[in-house]
């Protein structure tokens, strides 16, 4: 069977396989928000909507950058609450005709009151088996994960939200390996059960150096057994906060990457 998964708004991706079971294609998409709260919500006031038009506004144009057909799976990071998600899976149901289930599991970020969050696409023929929650085998190093098991008539998928630390302070370069180490052990724990299975890890990983390099942090994922593969591409983009566009937020913007496994 051949797997294609397709890529857009994500900082890094990590996929394991080979895959299993999946066909047809696969459209998964991942959006930092840059501070999508309410007025109430969060601790932060970096590029937050200071208004009800604002927040529209900001909600309509964070799906505005996705693609023009409708994905199956997005993750989001920067944002407050499960209002903020909904309001996203609103303007993406505007958008594309479709219904969209909003997945959301409360964060332990407490400095800035940041989350992530996901929104899945239940017209397409699949569904969330469970619940999306955070998991043990996280908790202690990843202050921003959810993992969600999906699934079709044929076979699932695990995905696993993350917003990872900046490599910042005089211990923030290992804090950030700690982080992607728990996500190999996660992955292998996955893996070890089922080799073939599908699993994707996707997010904003705070990664500066160049993909594939040795030296990221991320590439202790790639001495998964058996292996993952990186899918990143990437460019810069904005999306306007005000509706005449005096003040813009800043996002992060892949381009498409397709990857095929026989």
């Amino acid at each position: 069977m051949k797997f294609i998964l397709k890529l857009l708004l994500s900082l890094v991706v990590a996929v394991g396989g080979p895959a299993k079971g999946l066909a047809a294609d696969i459209s998964i998409a991942t959006l930092n928000c840059y501070w999508f709260f309410d007025a109430q919500e969060g601790k932060g006031d970096i590029d937050r909507p200071r208004s009800t038009v604002e927040y529209s506004t900001k909600a309509g144009h964070l799906i505005g950058l996705l693609p023009r057909e409708a994905p199956l799976f997005v993750g989001f990071q920067e944002i407050g609450g499960g209002e903020d998600l909904a309001a996203l899976g609103k303007s993406a149901s505007a958008r594309y005709g479709r219904h969209y289930e909003t997945l959301f599991a409360r964060g332990i970020y407490t400095s800035t009151g940041q989350n992530v969050g996901a929104k899945l696409d239940t017209t397409s023929g699949w569904g969330v088996y469970g619940r999306a929650s955070r998991v043990s085998d996280l908790e202690r190093e990843l202050s921003k994960h959810l993992v969600v098991r999906l699934t079709n008539a044929v076979t699932s998928m695990d995905v696993c939200v993350v917003h990872l630390r900046r490599p910042i302070g005089p211990d923030g370069i290992e804090k950030q390996r700690n982080q992607c180490r728990a996500l190999l052990r996660w992955a292998m724990r996955h893996l070890s059960g089922d080799p073939k299975g599908n699993l994707v890890i996707l997010g904003d990983f705070n990664e500066g150096q160049p993909v594939c390099s040795e030296s990221q942090a991320l590439s202790v994922l790639f001495q998964a057994r058996p292996p993952m593969a990186d899918v990143f591409t990437a460019h810069s983009g904005k999306v306007s906060t005000h509706t005449d566009g005096s003040r813009s937020v800043r996002t992060s913007r892949a381009e498409w990457s397709t990857r095929r496994w026989a």
